[in-house]
């Protein structure tokens, strides 16, 4: 009897293997190259101590510091050890993500994981990898992005470091980066993707107003280019969305055409799309003319950027209806609504 559930245990243990194998080889690639980065990474202390650090690096170490203080006692987030350590990652990219997406719908393709559930992008520490995904993907017909990331959030199972790259923008930008991964690690939604970011996306963008209001005055420098760029962030929002919801109704409005046609009535579109990006009045045109070509534009971009900005006007007018405007109250508010 013993014999035969333990021959019946080994053979459950050899079909979950086989059926599961690509999902257990992504997880140890993963786990290899997330230890690599947390095996490297140094304490902030140590790295601002060195004489040889340039003063543009420990001066913003040192304002990382106030941050995580800050995202602690005036947003209310969960207290960790996250970005108390640092990652060199000497001017290269360590993470990309793939997005995939029907050619003629936004339905997007989705991965997923045990535990923290379903996504609609998968995240590689290998490029080759991330490139090979993509063929995959292109060859079954689907639209597709690759993007590399700038930071990254392990919900709280390890210490998060600083990433090199995080420092090269502005205070504002960092502040923002920092708040919106810390938001991850206080309130985390499984199959929940689009919430999730688009709930961190707004707490960093709005934390990171509230901080350096704080930290250099609400009419300083920092604080008016940074209100700056999220007007503008707010207008390509805008933009997009309207982008996707035009393209999103040509797509059901033209249902049982042939191939040929959907992608003639699609490309039209797109490439209309991209020229009217001179009729938004934004503060630094270059910045978004740069960003939006007709290359660049797909139905994977449209998910990509929905993924984080789809419901920032929700969140605004909650914010601003139901608290008042109090950040703090709006994070509470939701960690009560999602306690971990």
């Amino acid at each position: 009897m013993v014999k035969r559930f333990i021959w019946l245990l080994v053979i459950c243990i050899v079909i979950a293997i086989i059926y599961y194998h690509q999902l257990i080889g992504y997880g140890i690639a993963q786990a290899k190259g997330q230890f690599n980065v947390l095996w490297n990474a140094e304490p902030i202390e140590e790295v601002i101590s060195r004489t040889s650090t340039p003063d543009t690096i420990r001066e913003k170490l040192a304002l990382i510091k106030k941050i995580r203080l800050f995202a602690f006692d005036s947003l209310g987030l969960k207290k960790n050890k996250n970005y108390t350590t640092y990652y060199n990652q000497h001017g290269k990219e360590i993470l990309w993500v793939v997005t995939g997406c029907a050619p003629y719908k936004f339905e997007p393709v989705e991965w997923s994981f045990p535990i923290i559930g379903s996504f609609t992008y998968k995240g590689f520490f290998e490029l080759d990898k991330a490139l090979a995904l993509a063929k995959e993907l292109k060859e079954k017909g689907y639209d597709v992005e690759v993007s590399s990331v700038t930071g990254w959030s392990t919900l709280g199972w390890f210490k998060d470091p600083v990433l090199s790259n995080m420092l090269e923008g502005s205070v504002g930008s960092m502040a923002n980066t920092i708040i919106h991964e810390l938001t991850h690690g206080t309130i985390f939604v499984p199959d929940s993707m689009t919430f999730n970011e688009n709930l961190a996306s707004f707490v960093g963008r709005k934390g990171g107003v509230e901080f350096l209001e704080k930290t250099y005055g609400k009419e300083s420098e920092q604080v008016i280019s940074y209100k700056n760029r999220l007007s503008d962030s707010e207008r390509f929002t805008r933009f997009m969305k309207k982008g996707a919801s035009q393209l999103d109704s040509i797509y059901k409005h033209s249902e049982g055409l042939p191939e040929n046609e959907l992608k003639e009535i699609k490309s039209k579109y797109i490439s209309s799309f991209v020229s009217t990006i001179d009729t938004v009045r934004f503060i630094d045109p270059e910045r978004y003319r740069s960003i939006v070509d007709t290359a660049h534009i797909n139905n994977a971009r449209f998910i990509s950027f929905l993924n984080y900005r789809e419901r920032q006007e929700e969140f605004n007018f909650m914010l601003n209806k139901q608290f008042k405007g109090d950040l703090h109250k709006f994070v509470t508010y939701w960690k009560e609504q999602y306690p971990k």
